[in-house]
């Protein structure tokens, strides 16, 4: 988990070296995550995503704003029957439950020149991407879960560049559009696809392996402060 608390460090760090004074912004949106490259390739399909990003600008130069980008991707959510041979001895069937999931961690130097009711930006953004890899296996009659595993974490630095347009309406609210791209390092990610349990409850897959460059349209609103 150090690359991750290295990358909040820095996120931290932007932040608070940005003095308050004019406005910033906090805000969040949701749309697609577009693979490109070899993530493509690997992936073949566009994601789910959402986004939250929290921007400060600073004192001497109001145009600039230092801040923080947080983005989650949903590469694949699986549910397929099992056989169980469990203690419960009516129960032989399950259902298995694969989650396979990005997260983004980035800090960010915004420019954003105007302060009218429209209001463009772009941000160079440097961070991480982490990719997880969950299953749980639930039974009809029986209460919670009969076993849950992490099966797959990596994680991938990536740079990258956002672009963006506020509306603002009324004193503190405002719609955005946003366009970002990242390019991130290989990973090695499960193939939620291969994701099988044997009768003694042994999870098995296989992974891929890719550089993992993404970009995410997405809409969303936000508060002025």
């Amino acid at each position: 988990m150090r690359p991750i608390t290295l990358s909040l460090a820095l996120c931290a760090a932007l932040v608070s070296s940005a003095q308050l004074s004019g406005r910033g912004s906090l805000g969040g949106g949701i749309g697609l995550s577009i693979p490109t490259g070899d993530f493509r390739e690997t992936l073949d399909r566009n994601l789910f995503h959402v986004n939250a990003h929290l921007a400060l600008p600073f004192k001497r130069v109001p145009i600039l704003q230092s801040g923080f980008d947080f983005g989650y991707s949903v590469l694949g959510n699986y549910q397929r029957a099992v056989p169980l041979n469990t203690e419960y001895l009516d129960i032989t069937e399950g259902l298995l439950t694969t989650r396979n999931k990005a997260f983004s961690y980035h800090g960010f130097l915004r420019l954003s020149p105007l302060r009218g009711r429209v209001r463009p930006y772009v941000d160079g953004l440097l961070g991480l991407r982490q990719f997880r890899t969950t299953s749980k296996v639930t039974a009809d009659g029986v209460e919670g879960h009969l076993s849950k595993e992490a099966n797959q974490w990596d994680i991938a630095f990536s740079a990258g560049w956002a672009a963006g347009l506020m509306v603002t309406f009324g004193k503190i609210a405002y719609v955005e559009g946003r366009v970002e791209h990242f390019n991130s390092g290989k990973a090695t990610y499960v193939d939620p696809a291969s994701v099988t349990i044997n009768d003694q409850g042994t999870v098995n897959f296989s992974t891929l392996t890719s550089n993992t460059d993404v970009t995410n349209v997405t809409v969303g609103i936000g508060l002025l402060f």
